[in-house]
This record gives structure tokens, C-alpha cells and sequence, in this order.
């Protein structure tokens, strides 16, 4: 699923494998912590492979603490992956809607790579999480006799889903707002090619569900959109990517807006 509001600048060029010097101190931290919970449950739990992981993971840490890079696989026993297989595999269970599966994947790769965060592939799992969770957010805000459409493959200035309310037939469509990179910012151009073509979608009102944007680039949005008799604009703004709120409550809103209860600008959520 393509980038519904998505930043064009270039994410800037990371080493994968080098660790920063703050972060080694920080690997040999987590790596005592790990290793010594390891050691002390080898001789309080009964789940001693639990222990031993604990204890591995452990030594990883500090083994990147040490040599100042980080571990690209890792094998135990017979079992052997990658840092790269674990993106691979992220990926393909977000792109597929296993949530779920995926966040418990980039934990994993996080836990072992500490520069994870820095991974532009990762970033981009991270996105696709968000926008799934968007869409499924968008089904449990449905009520009775309200229809979804989702758009898999939404492209810029397109809904991720459109829900068609029960009196009118009004139709609000919903999108994920993020930032491509951890700047929070999207280039002016993008803002233009993505105003333009929301515009042009048959729907009365629209719903931005804000993950990582500024709050200058949302007020240019919507200012952009609404403007000389535009669709409504909402924005429902996520304490984080990675938990979902609810929805109701902003397509509420909207509709009353729409059927004329409520003649007045949105306010934007600071953040």
C-alpha cells in the first residue's frame, strides 16, 4: 500500500551495522540487564530456554557494546536468521494484514539491532502498520447499515478508506498522515499534488488520522482542501502509530458538519 501523505525528501544515509557512540553504552547497558535476568532465572524459572534466550540476547548486546557493531544474524541451535530476513519478513505480514505478527517481528528486530530504528526499511514496515491499523480503526468506527470501501492501493491525495454513512449516503474519506522520515515534515510540493487531488475525490467530507505530522503541514492541508467550497476536512491525531484509536467520534463530528448542524472552522489538536 502506497503512501497516502508521504514525504519526498530522501531519509539520510544510514550505516546499518555501525552502532553510534551513545548507543554502545547503551548496548552494554541492555546486555547486562538481559544477560544478568538470564543467569537468575536459569535458577528460578522452569522455562529454562526462556532463560537462555535471555542469556544469549544478553551477550549479543554486549558483544556489539564491545566491537561497536551490531550483530546482522544470529543463530541458535540449528535455527539461523538474519537481520535482514526478520525486515523481509515484516513486510510481507504487514503487506498482507497480519498486524499483529508484524509488530511482534520489528520488536524482535529492534531488541537485536539497536540502529533498527534508523533503518529505512523498518520505517517503512512501521508506515504500512499504521496505515493497516488506519483501515481497521476505519471498520470498527462502522455502524450499523454504514458501508467501507477500502483502497489497497491508494496512491497520493487518495482515501485508504471511504466510509458511507446511513442517512445521505455521505460518503467521509479517511487517511493516514505521517511523515516518511522521523522530521515529521512533508516537502511544499507534495502538500500541492495531494490537495489537488483530494479535491477531486466524490467524497463530502474527509478524516485525517494524523500519526507524525507537524501541525503546520496538517493546518496547510486543510486549509488547501476546504478552501472556495472544498470537502470538509477532520483530523483525529494518535498518541502513536502503534495504537489505535477511536474513530466515531471524528466521523460524529464531520457528518453533523456536513448535514449543516454546524457551521464552523475545525480546530486543529496541538501535539
Amino acid at each position: 500500500m502506497e503512501s497516502p501523505v508521504e514525504a519526498q525528501d530522501a531519509a539520510r544515509p544510514v550505516r546499518l551495522g555501525v552502532l553510534k557512540r551513545w548507543e554502545r553504552p547503551a548496548a552494554g547497558v541492555a546486555g547486562g540487564v538481559l544477560a544478568g535476568a538470564g543467569v537468575a532465572a536459569v535458577f528460578v524459572s522452569r522455562n529454562q530456554a526462556g532463560s537462555a534466550t535471555l542469556v544469549v540476547i544478553g551477550g549479543l548486546f554486549l558483544l556489539m557494546a564491545v566491537s561497536g557493531r551490531t550483530i546482522e544474524s544470529v543463530r541458535f541451535g540449528d535455527w539461523e536468521f538474519t537481520m535482514a530476513e526478520l525486515r523481509r519478513q515484516a513486510a510481507e505480514q504487514a503487506r498482507s494484514g497480519r498486524t499483529d505478527q508484524a509488530q511482534a517481528t520489528l520488536h524482535v528486530l529492534k531488541k537485536l539491532s539497536p540502529v533498527a530504528d534508523r533503518d529505512p526499511e523498518v520505517r517503512a514496515v512501521e508506515i504500512s502498520l499504521f496505515e493497516n491499523r488506519v483501515v481497521e480503526a476505519v471498520e470498527a468506527a462502522r455502524i450499523e447499515g454504514e458501508q467501507v470501501e477500502s483502497h489497497e492501493n491508494a496512491d497520493l491525495g487518495e482515501p485508504l478508506a471511504i466510509l458511507v454513512a446511513q442517512s445521505g449516503g455521505v460518503r467521509i474519506g479517511v487517511f493516514a498522515a505521517y511523515a516518511s522520515n522521523d522530521s515529521g515534515r512533508i516537502d511544499a510540493s507534495v502538500v500541492d499534488q495531494f490537495v489537488r487531488r483530494a479535491r477531486d475525490m466524490a467524497c463530502e467530507a474527509l478524516l485525517f488520522v494524523n500519526g507524525t505530522l507537524r501541525q503546520e503541514d496538517l493546518e496547510r492541508l486543510v486549509e488547501g482542501i476546504e478552501r472556495d467550497g472544498g470537502p470538509l476536512v477532520g483530523v483525529e491525531t494518535w498518541a502513536s502509530i502503534t495504537e489505535a484509536g477511536s474513530l466515531r467520534p471524528a466521523v460524529d463530528y464531520l457528518l453533523e458538519r456536513v448535514r449543516g448542524s454546524r457551521d464552523e472552522g475545525i480546530t486543529l489538536p496541538h501535539q
